[in-house]
């Protein structure tokens, strides 16, 4: 399997942010005329359409070769497309090459961003319906595709998503508080920057914050300075702002508070696996078990030991430990085509 994944990939040092040969990177204009961006691991097989976090980026999917969700699908006979968000990676500027800072909340990355997605992939490939795999964020994102009134998805993979919020857990409740004074007083927040301060520290910081996000037992010491020197992304003044609100009020909920997201998507939901970490202190377990319950459907849930937020993606041994699940339910609800692929 690893040589077919050298085959099939290449390492890319994030300083160059070089892509492989056989990859391929979109923009994407959405409805709303924001931009996102598509980074293409061609394969033989059904799509799959994978979606990172929040202050994340398209590369927490795909960071090298040796750790990549994309990559390893590519040999389990999926065409993986990775997906930056608006205002992410790629996606930092618009068409026109104008900064994405602001304006935009948590709702406008499920109802604009993963719909043009979603529509750019179904029209390239002939694929009437395609996989989903979210981490944190992304899975949410997808849940509010879905509860919008789109049936184009035939499994969908929540891979350490709150479907609801406890402010008894100590990191959500720090994270409630700090994003409502930045959302309060800040346009716009540069997590890279304390990205690169965590990866030059590494140990030797003597406020190893980044720690809470990951189990470090999973990650060799450069794969952990690569991760932090290259997944952050900004978060911008309303998307601080709608998350501040959710946590406070405890549920998924959207920007306006009418909505309930994970109460209209359990109405409609495709097949739903959702997976949380033991040592996950963002996705708890109590959290993200929610996604698969009270679905019209096919559900299930899955804790794996050990693992943290991050490592769930990224760690050495997600290829063992993680991904084998993903590929399992997306493999047992596979896409439908409306023909072949052109």
């Amino acid at each position: 399997m690893f040589a077919l994944l050298l085959i099939l990939s290449c390492e890319a040092e994030p300083a160059s942010d070089e892509d492989c040969p056989l990859t391929t990177n979109q923009p994407v204009q959405t409805a709303d005329h924001a931009t996102i961006a598509l980074h293409h691991h061609p394969g033989r097989g059904a799509p799959v359409l994978l979606v990172h976090g929040v202050s994340s980026n398209a590369r927490f999917w795909d960071l090298d070769a040796e750790h990549s969700l994309a990559v390893w699908l590519v040999g389990e006979g999926f065409d993986p497309w990775v997906m930056d968000l608006r205002g992410h990676g790629r996606a930092r500027r618009d068409a026109d090459g104008t900064p994405q800072l602001s304006g935009w909340t948590v709702d406008e990355y499920g109802t604009a961003d993963v719909a043009a997605a979603v529509a750019y992939v179904r029209s390239v490939t002939g694929y009437q319906k395609l996989g989903y795999v979210g981490h944190s964020m992304g899975g949410m994102v997808g849940a509010i595709y879905v509860a919008s009134g789109h049936d184009d998805l035939s499994a969908m993979v929540m891979v350490g998503s709150p479907a609801t919020f406890d402010r008894d857990a100590p990191l959500v409740e720090s994270a409630r508080v700090a994003l409502g004074v930045a959302g309060a007083s800040m346009f716009w927040i540069e997590s890279g920057a304390g990205g690169e301060i965590a990866a030059a520290f590494g140990t030797r910081s003597p406020v190893q914050v980044q720690r809470h996000l990951y189990n470090a037992e999973h990650f060799a010491p450069e794969t952990e300075r690569r991760m932090l020197r290259t997944i952050a992304s900004p978060m911008s003044r309303q998307e601080m702002q709608h998350f501040a609100r959710m946590l406070t009020h405890e549920r998924f909920e959207s920007a306006d508070g009418a909505l309930d997201w994970t109460a209209e998507f359990r109405k409609v939901a495709p097949p739903t696996l959702a997976i949380s970490g033991s040592r996950d202190k963002v996705g708890l377990s109590k959290i993200v078990a929610p996604w698969a319950e009270g679905l019209p459907g096919p559900a299930k849930y899955l804790d794996i030991a050990d693992y943290g937020h991050l490592d769930l993606g990224l760690g050495e041994d997600a290829e063992r430990d993680v991904f084998p699940h993903i590929a399992a339910w997306l493999a047992a609800y596979p896409p439908s085509s409306g023909g072949v692929r052109p």
